[in-house]
């Protein structure tokens, strides 16, 4: 789990496996105000028959970190910076 913040908010942000993207679908990231996110799970799911549910969890937080960084949120300390770094080629 990272911490990311954008203009005082700071984000809690899982990044690996997704459980409850497992458990309930597209109406995890409507949760999470991710609509691009649950339009994205929908027609994965609508195209493969509803197998992409066993799939999509794998990648869903990996793809979210990654909006969140194109929207500008950044690294709220320094272990979030040192992963991100790692992980996703993050660059400050």
């Amino acid at each position: 789990m990272i911490l990311l913040k954008l203009n005082g908010l700071t984000k809690k942000v899982s990044t690996g496996y997704s459980f409850k993207a497992l458990l309930f679908g597209c109406l995890y990231p409507i949760a999470r105000g991710d609509y691009k996110g649950a339009f994205r799970h929908f027609m994965y799911a609508s195209f493969t028959l509803g197998l992409s549910i066993f799939f999509t969890p794998f990648f869903y937080n990996r793809k979210y970190v990654k909006e969140l960084i194109e929207k500008g949120y950044t690294p709220a300390n320094e272990e979030s910076e040192t992963y991100l770094m790692r992980k996703f080629s993050y660059e400050v």
